[in-house]
């Protein structure tokens, strides 16, 4: 279910047209839109979040994965220099 729209400007015309100075028009406008605005439901969070979790999970197995390979690679020319030398 989608929230109602409320269209500010004409909201703070009709406030400016009723008297109201324009700055006070423009408060009231904006504490309604933020009265109106969607609110995040715990559903909407749980979903955002486990999609963080997703993405920062295969980060970090990817970082683990390259540091194994930087090791690795180490460990590989370390023995070439030694096989060199002997």
């Amino acid at each position: 279910m989608t929230a109602p729209t409320f269209d500010t400007h004409a909201g703070v015309r009709k406030l400016r047209s009723s008297g109201m100075e324009e700055q006070a028009a423009e408060g009231v406008v904006e504490v309604i839109g933020d009265a109106t605005s969607p609110m995040v439901t715990r559903d909407v969070l749980k979903t955002e979040l486990a999609g963080v979790e997703s993405r920062l999970r295969s980060d970090m197995y990817r970082a683990l994965w390259l540091q194994g390979a930087g090791i690795v690679a180490v460990v590989a020319g370390i023995i070439a220099i030694l096989e060199a030398m002997a």
